[in-house]
């Protein structure tokens, strides 16, 4: 799909993408195979992009340490130095990955991406923020409780240093609530599931939260239900969904009126649709070119993420880059129809959000229609019988359901919820068109 038909870019925005390409075919070693695919210097830059493969984390394994890396850089310099450090992704649907990691690019990406929301671009930067995620993922990890000075670094404080959500105790939710206040952050990021804990457990005991200015969603797929119970318990609260990775910065921020608008300054963004009958031509993948990051060149990496496309302008009035309505799960999260159609997390989510009481659901398939859905429930018997409809409605009425009430969900090793997952093998390339 040609992106520049339907949305505007700045001026600089065909230049960078140029540069990056073309550092990476004649400079990067992981892409040295590439060269033989690209048509030319002469050729439009759209159309040399889209002769390249995509970069996947498998190939980046393969490249690791210095593949990524433009030639005439020390990477081992570098981190002996400081200037740069290993991080790792959480591997929520695939093995973690090492990237080389350069705060200070990091830093600039994501200043830039708070350019895209009022709330956001109202605020100083760095803000004083409180961090809310799995502790393996970012902040300190340590098995015992520390005290809250051990766990302020700069102008952040990260209230979770457990690695487990089975060691959270209702004294560290009582914690939360009171470092909040005591820390008074003009941001909350957090993970929206760990958020919603803390926004049940508030709800529950009449127990009032600190309100930030701004409360920042990230790391995993918001679930609707959760965004209901954080939204009664931070009533003044602005609302912001930030979608990036470890590899590309931010990509994405959601504007005051609740789109997605692309970090056009810090990246590139590609589109492949699904095929019609699996959702597209508005429903795909995207492909990511990072801009400027000195040691860690990333050209059309595949986010694994499904990204539906706004038709028109956004009201906020910025008009630059690509507008996405939402990002609705990843392609390794979907599920099947009972007669094949695809269902991302989002679409169910969408559905089973609207059962009173509901607080957590996980749905696993067998196959194609064949679904065990498993949930939360204030009023587990009254939420089970309503989901068996709901499914019946998404899935075709031919399916196969089965719905347990469960007293709690926990989320998988990297501290993230995978919501929905196909427990059978399908080929995702053939997904696309």
């Amino acid at each position: 799909m040609n992106l520049a038909e339907r949305y505007c870019y700045p001026e600089d925005y065909e230049e960078k993408s140029r540069l990056a390409l073309e550092t990476a075919l004649r400079a990067v070693p992981a892409y040295r195979g590439w060269s033989a695919r690209d048509p030319g210097p002469g050729a439009p830059v759209d159309e040399r992009y889209a002769a390249m493969p995509k970069l996947t984390k498998r190939m980046m394994r393969e490249a690791f340490p210095d593949g990524l890396v433009p030639e005439g850089r020390d990477a081992a310099a570098a981190l002996a130095s400081g200037e740069i450090e290993y991080t790792f992704t959480s591997g929520t649907t695939e093995e973690k990955v090492v990237n080389l990691w350069d705060q200070g690019w990091w830093n600039r990406s994501e200043e830039a991406s708070w350019k895209l929301n009022a709330h956001t671009a109202a605020l100083p930067y760095p803000a004083r923020k409180a961090e809310l995620a799995g502790a393996q993922n970012i902040g300190i990890a340590c098995e015992e409780d520390l005290p809250t000075d051990h766990r302020v670094v700069g102008r952040t404080l990260y209230l979770n240093e457990k690695t487990n959500l089975l060691q959270w105790q209702p004294r560290h939710l009582e914690r939360m609530a009171r470092e909040l206040e005591e820390f008074r952050p003009e941001v909350l990021e957090a993970n929206p599931s760990l958020l919603a804990r803390l926004a049940f457990w508030s709800l529950d005991g009449g127990r009032e939260l600190y309100r930030p200015p701004v409360i920042i969603f990230t790391y995993e797929f918001a679930s609707k239900i959760h965004l209901a119970a954080i939204r009664k318990a931070f009533p003044s609260s602005a609302f912001v969904s930030s979608f990036g990775s470890t590899e590309t910065g931010f990509v994405l921020e959601q504007c005051e009126g609740g789109l997605l608008h692309q970090n056009t300054a810090y990246c590139r963004v590609d589109f492949q649709p699904l095929k019609e009958r699996y959702g597209g031509p508005e429903l795909g993948r995207i492909l990511v070119t990072t801009f400027g990051n000195p040691w860690n060149s990333i050209v059309r990496f595949d986010t694994g993420d499904l990204v539906r496309l706004h038709r028109g302008t956004c009201r906020c009035g910025r008009a630059l880059g690509l507008i996405a309505d939402a990002v609705e799960g990843r392609t390794g999260n979907a599920t099947f129809t009972a007669d094949g159609g695809l269902v991302t997390t989002k679409a169910l989510d969408d559905r089973l959000s609207l059962i009173p009481g509901l607080r957590d659901y996980s749905l696993a398939q067998s196959a194609p229609g064949v679904c065990e859905l498993l949930v939360k429930a204030e009023n587990p018997k009254e939420a089970a019988e309503r989901a068996r409809g709901e499914l019946a409605s998404l899935y075709g009425r031919n399916g196969e359901f089965t719905v347990r009430a469960v007293p709690d969900l926990l989320p998988g090793p990297s501290f993230k919820y995978r919501r929905t997952y196909a427990d059978f093998k399908f080929n995702q390339e053939e997904l696309f068109a």
